[in-house]
């Protein structure tokens, strides 16, 4: 996700100057442990109950020590209320500093109420070994019991252990998590807008076998990569939601994607460069994914998978029954039907068997995605980057099913700033931070696995949501917004953790200024940035550790930019500055120069490789002003590298990053 800031170099929000990164040790504060309340190990790391929750939710990189706080070069955002994280204010990219209202400040401390005791949660690096106050007996995540320790042993895996005191008292989670993400590959690829894509017998949406031919296309050219817009879940119901960073469900895929080998129905379209009409391929799909389920509803493959997935598939899929009958508003829906554990959802599907039917049969096509998602991944021939949308629907089935842990009444968007006077309201509801934590992060950890599922790399949109979120109360402008600020260090753990056990390298989408101690904790994970060329033209120093690209599917085109329908003076001047004759040669140029970067992997867009005017979205447009995120586009698959100008691109990505690869095995 972009905002509006960033065509200039700033992020909606940030200051001009920011202050640096530092350390602090959470015993500095001294605030006094309840009753029969102690620290398990002797440096602090290891915190129970009430004191966890006062020092670990706030990032402790806030606290700057005083010897720093009158340093200009290093302004800080101002104080961080320690229980819940509301920060008192924010500077904007003038650096000039907004209060907080009071109104705000109570109206969130209502909605995310004040934490409560929870079992302990202690994260600790791979290979650390840290003495213990007191003998735990150490229970691994597999079942192994290691016994009493007074120690954590050096070896302990990575993974979620628990670790119980031997004389009694709360146990512990323990999280081990590696120190880094797995590499990344060098070289190039294509970002693709998966629902774009067009092959002449599809179903009037691009969908998995497009993926894997795009796949083999760019392996067969020696490319490395494939970036895919997320593939997350929408509502069953209509209208279908058409923007794949709005999803019901970040944890389950989308069956439009579902490829359908039998020949489609006449009335639906599938002209090159048309408009897709969701609803209605939809509906086809839904009609002979229905049909073939009644063939197949009692077979042993797919109801193993979905026992194996836990009552996590069986609670979605109420989900998606119950929205097929209501509707995709849950809060409109009969009051006994909108929590996801009231007597009346759980007594549904044991009174009404069609109903009981249709839960199955959305476990079957979650089954299905799972399965050609995996096919499709071991056939590409490159590493598949999954997209991680920044929220949800506050609509859909996530917001169902952790309504406890959200804060429902609030959106997440930006501030106000000079390119957005009113600022953005993104209408995505956020997890309270300590209802999280105190959840042992399962939600997320459930989410993070599943983005890494079968993909050889993932990109989180808007990865500075990691670290502060601008809150938006209900029924409030963004100018009444105030940031709250996450436990990022434990949420990069957890990437990490999942990343390694899927073997997925990280790419975090971090445009805009972003505070030195955002981009240093990503480094220190191993999380890739992301450069786009319209933003800094300076390719030639850019930092190694990066996705880079020239433009972004919230942005203009090459060719957008080149016949003016699109982008800023700015841009124009710079792609004309190139020196190229004509749009096909500007976009190998300019494609050549991001691919002659340092940066570890260069991404070229399907829409530039077909030479397409029209980007996929336009933030701050609603579907009555553009057609964002439905355009297909007007080329296959395969032309996409044969036909110009995607010929030249791939020529020009294809010398420059083998060029690069040459320079950089002759200097070692």
């Amino acid at each position: 996700m972009v905002e509006q800031g960033v065509l200039l170099g700033l992020e909606a929000g940030d200051a001009v100057t920011h202050h640096g990164s530092m350390t602090v040790h959470r015993l500095e504060l001294g605030l006094p442990l309840g009753d029969g309340e102690r620290l398990l190990v002797g440096d602090g790391e290891l915190l129970a109950r009430r004191l966890q929750l006062r020092h670990v939710l706030p990032q402790l990189a806030l606290h700057q020590p005083g010897t720093h706080a009158g340093e200009s070069t290093n302004r800080h955002n101002g104080q961080v209320d320690e229980l819940l994280g509301i920060a008192d204010g924010y500077h904007d990219v003038h650096g000039q500093w907004h209060d907080t209202p009071h109104e705000t400040r109570e109206l969130l401390r209502a909605i995310m109420g004040q934490p409560t005791p929870a079992e302990p949660l202690w994260f600790v690096d791979e290979g650390d070994q840290h003495h213990l106050q007191g003998r735990c007996r150490l229970l691994q995540e597999d079942g192994t019991d290691r016994g009493e320790v007074d120690t954590l042993p050096g070896d302990l895996p990575i993974g979620y252990h628990t670790l119980e005191p031997v004389d009694g008292g709360p146990a512990t989670r323990l999280v081990v998590a590696p120190r880094s993400c797995p590499p990344a590959p060098h070289g190039w690829g294509v970002a693709a807008q998966v629902y774009s894509l067009w092959r002449p017998d599809a179903w009037g949406i691009g969908d998995l076998r497009d993926v894997e031919q795009l796949g083999q296309a760019i392996a067969a050219r020696s490319g490395t990569a494939l970036l895919l817009s997320p593939l997350h879940a929408p509502a069953p119901s209509r209208p279908q939601e058409p923007s794949p960073y709005y999803p019901s469900s970040r944890r389950w895929l989308n069956p439009l994607h579902l490829p359908i080998h039998d020949p489609a129905p006449s009335e639906l379209r599938n002209e090159p460069g048309g408009m897709i009409d969701r609803d209605t391929v939809w509906g086809a799909k839904r009609q002979h994914l229905s049909q073939r389920f009644q063939d197949e509803a009692n077979g042993t493959d797919w109801r193993g998978w979905a026992r194996a997935q836990g009552p996590d598939l069986w609670r979605y899929c109420t989900w998606n029954a119950l929205a097929d009958r209501h509707g995709a508003a849950w809060r409109t829906w009969p009051a006994e039907l909108q929590h996801p554990d009231s007597p009346a959802v759980q007594d549904l599907p044991l009174s009404d068997h069609q109903f009981a039917a249709n839960c199955e049969f959305h476990a079957w096509t979650q089954w299905l995605m799972d399965r050609e998602l995996g096919l499709t991944a071991d056939g590409a021939g490159v590493a598949l980057i999954g997209d991680l949308a920044v929220g949800c629907s506050s609509d859909g089935a996530d917001a169902w099913l952790h309504q406890d842990l959200m804060a429902l009444g609030v959106s997440v968007g930006a501030p106000p700033d000079p390119f957005n006077a009113a600022g953005q309201d993104w209408g995505l509801p956020p997890f309270v931070p300590w209802k999280l934590r105190a959840a042992h992060y399962a939600p997320f950890i459930a989410m993070v696995r599943a983005a890494c599922r079968h993909m050889g790399g993932l990109r989180i949109d808007h990865v500075m949501g990691l670290f502060r979120q601008f809150w938006i109360p209900a029924g409030t402008s963004p100018a009444a917004g105030a940031y709250v600020h996450l436990p990022a260090h434990e949420l990069l753990a957890i990437i990490r953790l999942e990343a390694a056990r899927a073997g997925t390298f990280v790419v975090g989408e971090d445009l805009g200024t972003v505070e030195p101690h955002v981009r240093d904790a990503l480094r220190s994970s191993g999380i890739l940035g992301t450069k786009v060329w319209w933003f800094d033209t300076a390719c030639e120093h850019w930092a190694q550790p990066n996705l880079a690209t020239v433009t972004t599917h919230d942005l203009p085109t090459v060719a957008g930019v080149w016949f003016g329908t699109d982008g800023s003076d700015g841009m124009q001047h710079a792609l004309r500055g190139l020196g190229a004759a004509d749009a096909r040669e500007a976009a190998a140029e300019v494609h050549h120069l991001v691919a002659t970067s340092p940066s570890q992997l260069v991404l070229a867009t399907t829409d530039d490789l077909a030479g397409m005017v029209e980007r996929p979205n336009h933030p701050g447009t609603t579907s009555d002003q553009m057609p964002n995120w439905t355009r297909r586009l007007a080329t296959r698959v395969e032309a996409l590298f044969d036909a110009e100008p995607g010929a030249s691109i791939t020529a020009a990505l294809r010398q420059a990053r083998v060029s690069i690869s040459r320079d950089a095995a002759d200097g070692m």
